[in-house]
């Protein structure tokens, strides 16, 4: 199943673009937890490097934050941010 917000091309990505899990999750005041069930769902997908590390293209995984904010996930149990985080504060 294709992710719904599908990486760029490999050649098209800057190094300064890709995160791990946890600093995705921290870029986005959600839980790592919330990154794997974006996984899971579907919304994103990791970058396909053989045998290295699961990195994410953080601007894909802005969109796919987005659609989950905009879709009612408020809860770190469904996949959104943290209670209380505003645009532009750091994770907790």
């Amino acid at each position: 199943m294709a992710a719904v917000y599908p990486n760029p091309p490999l050649h098209e990505i800057r190094p300064a673009d890709l995160a791990d899990r946890a600093a995705l999750a921290a870029a986005f005041g959600v839980s790592e937890s919330a990154i794997k069930r974006w996984v899971f769902e579907g919304l994103i997908e990791a970058l396909p490097i053989p045998g290295g590390p699961h990195l994410y293209h953080l601007p894909t995984a802005a969109r796919a934050e987005h659609h989950t904010w905009q879709h009612g996930a408020a809860r770190p149990a469904r996949g959104g941010r943290l209670p209380g985080w505003r645009p532009g504060q750091a994770a907790a």
